[in-house]
């Protein structure tokens, strides 16, 4: 009879174990998730809760602000961002990191909460601005 209550409490506990790592994982797991596009156009203003990485071009009619590093191939103003910014205040939120593979069209004003990457040009109509370091990789254009 031991035997039996003793497998059964041995069960139990790899039971217990099971599910508290698979809780712990649960809430570890990040808030939000990473969001890939292709090529991509915001009618207004853009906030990116999290890194950009834009492998092409990014046009912002705007300003660009980067509260981190930013880092592009060469930085570039005015831009021909199809349109002038939407009056309506039209804002978009991004939560999570984000990935666009192609061309990033910001109509309005880009506000990224981390380090923004390009691997093409940053053109902007505003200013463009970071609170790290800015880093121009095409030296030769």
């Amino acid at each position: 009879m031991r035997t039996i209550h003793s497998q059964f409490g041995r069960h139990a506990s790899v039971a217990r174990l099971g599910l508290l790592a698979a809780l712990t994982l649960i809430i570890a797991a990040p808030l939000w998730a990473q969001q890939e596009t292709g090529s991509i156009t915001v009618g207004g203003s853009a906030h990116v809760h999290g890194p950009v990485v834009v492998h092409g071009r990014l046009t912002v009619a705007g300003r660009v602000h980067s509260r981190g590093p930013l880092t592009a191939a060469f930085f570039s103003g005015p831009a021909t961002a199809r349109g002038l910014p939407y009056a309506g205040g039209y804002l978009k939120v991004f939560k999570g990191p984000l990935t666009v593979h192609g061309s990033m069209v910001v109509q309005g004003d880009l506000l990224v909460d981390g380090p923004l990457t390009v691997d093409g040009p940053l053109e902007a109509n505003g200013g463009i601005d970071a609170d790290g370091p800015m880093q121009e990789r095409d030296y030769a254009r």
